[in-house]
């Protein structure tokens, strides 16, 4: 009897902690103290082809996902709550690999970072 409760306790902790783990998540580290309203629309760039128009870096946006079509949700909805005009992709890291807080379980997830920017007002530029 006290074999079953232990099992059904393992169970329900490692289904717990896979859930747990398994979450997508976004993070945001402003390299400045300007805050932006948010933004209704954004783009998503690599890095190697950046938009046409100057812009200023806002941040890095750090992003963890399950899929490339969730990661360039997670970066978009990132960047219009914080008022970018886009972001420029510059790594992404998916390399099969033990996760740190449970050893036993080999995980994939899709880690990215990239560069939220806004961009400048061409016309002030004359």
């Amino acid at each position: 009897m006290k074999n079953k409760y232990v099992n059904k306790l393992f169970s329900v902790t490692v289904i717990t902690l896979l859930l747990l783990l398994g979450c997508a998540s976004s993070k945001y580290l402003s390299s400045s103290s300007e805050t932006y309203p948010p933004t209704s629309n954004t783009e998503v760039y690599v890095y190697w082809n950046k938009p046409d128009r100057s812009y200023i870096e806002m941040g890095t946006i750090t992003v963890k996902a399950h899929s490339d079509t969730e990661m360039l949700e997670r970066f978009k909805q990132k960047a219009m709550e914080i008022g970018a005009d886009g972001v420029l992709i510059k790594s992404i890291d998916n390399q099969l690999r033990f996760d740190n807080h449970i050893w036993f379980l080999l995980v994939a997830p899709i880690r990215a970072e990239g560069v939220a920017i806004k961009l400048k007002d061409t016309s002030l530029e004359k």
